[in-house]
């Protein structure tokens, strides 16, 4: 009996000492395999095979081969304008600037399902190169805003992310203008709390439709993927026409204050635009990006004004110099010509010659030169 309980006392010790083995073997594995940066992003599909995919994404989208198609619906979302009495979380994952969304965010028209927020985030460059992950015409701009969206029939991000028809990302391109962006102020003034890798802070609800272009009519939409390992190809990308602009002060903000592992600065966190591998890009509208000013601004329209009435001084005070010159010159030539006149005919009185008319008594006629 002694011998074996022993027995199995060394079968038990045995298998739980592989086991725990075979487990650390794993969780080692695993670290190593979900591990990934941006210097290596060649290297991706060896631990994500999707990653080198034909439908990857970021891309960049020439404005010579789009194709317009004037059925695209316009954006409509819903429950978008939070209120301060909510909260919203803030994170520092490593790898992005990313704030999670409530359930009550969604996407009710632009597509055939309705799709749920779960989380924004943000792709930046540094103070030598812009960042966007997309590029217009090979054009990089300043950084990108993604807002991730899942569909509805699905219970979660995770459980839709790997679905056909899983996503849907709103991305907006983000430039430099002359004032502070109030709405995204909110998010870059909470920066220095999660300064330090895989760090997170609470941060007021406020109106997140504001991070987002005032149009939702005119965008680019194409079939791609998440831009990140795994990099499922399953997201409908819509990407907004008119970009979002802050202040130089603010995209300093988000490029210099986060940071990574060994204190390593959080920067330059795009991915290269990717091949289309024959996709088509449509267009909701003919035209050109456009960037929209930042709320607090002054309107776009009252600027315009502003310029074309100071342009029309500018023209009037051109115009009246001009007049003034033109007459002043005239009179100049007016009265030189005036004086021209009169010195010619004094010089014609001179040379006048006299001939007195012959009297009776005089056979010759005489001839007297006035000098």
């Amino acid at each position: 009996m002694l011998l074996e309980t022993l027995i199995l006392f060394l079968v038990l010790l045995f298998a739980s000492s592989a086991s725990e083995a075979n487990d650390k073997e794993q969780s080692k594995g695993s670290s190593h395999q979900h591990y990934w940066g941006y210097h290596d992003q060649e290297a991706w599909q060896a631990a994500y095979t999707d990653c080198g995919g034909k439908s990857q994404s970021p891309v960049n989208i020439d404005t010579g081969k789009i194709f317009y198609e004037p059925s695209l619906p316009a954006i409509r979302l819903e429950g978008y304008d939070l209120t301060g009495t909510q909260t919203l979380t803030l994170i520092n994952n490593g790898h992005t600037l990313q704030l999670s969304l409530p359930r009550s965010m969604r996407i009710i028209r632009g597509f055939d399902e309705v799709f749920v927020a779960a989380q924004l985030h943000f792709h930046w460059g540094s103070t030598e190169v812009p960042g966007s992950e997309h590029t217009i015409d090979h054009t990089h701009y300043p950084a990108e805003i993604h807002v991730v969206h899942y569909n509805s029939k699905y219970a979660n991000l995770s459980d839709a992310a790997s679905k056909a028809d899983g996503l849907a990302v709103l991305a907006g391109f983000i430039g430099i203008g002359l004032h502070e962006n109030e709405e995204y102020e909110k998010i870059l003034s909470a920066l220095t709390e999660i300064s330090t890798g895989e760090s997170f802070t609470e941060i007021a609800g406020f109106n997140v439709r504001h991070l987002l272009p005032s149009s939702l009519e005119r965008f680019y939409r194409y079939n791609g993927s998440l831009t990140t390992p795994p990099c499922f190809q399953t997201v409908s990308w819509t990407l907004f026409n008119h970009s979002i602009t802050v202040s130089r002060r603010q995209l300093a903000a988000l490029e210099e204050t986060l940071k990574i592992e060994h204190n390593k600065r959080l920067s330059k966190n795009f991915r290269a635009p990717q091949l289309l591998h024959g996709r088509k890009i449509l267009s909701s509208f003919h035209g050109v990006l456009t960037t929209e000013k930042p709320r607090g601004a002054p309107p776009p329209q009252i600027h315009d004004q502003k310029i074309m009435e100071s342009n029309g001084n500018i023209l009037a005070i051109t115009f009246g110099v001009l007049l003034a010159v033109t007459l002043l010159l005239f009179s100049i030539f007016v009265y030189r010509q005036r004086q021209k006149f009169s010195k010619s005919k004094q010089d014609l009185m001179q040379d006048v010659v006299y001939t007195p008319a012959p009297t009776g008594n005089d056979t010759d006629q005489t001839t007297v030169l006035v000098s």
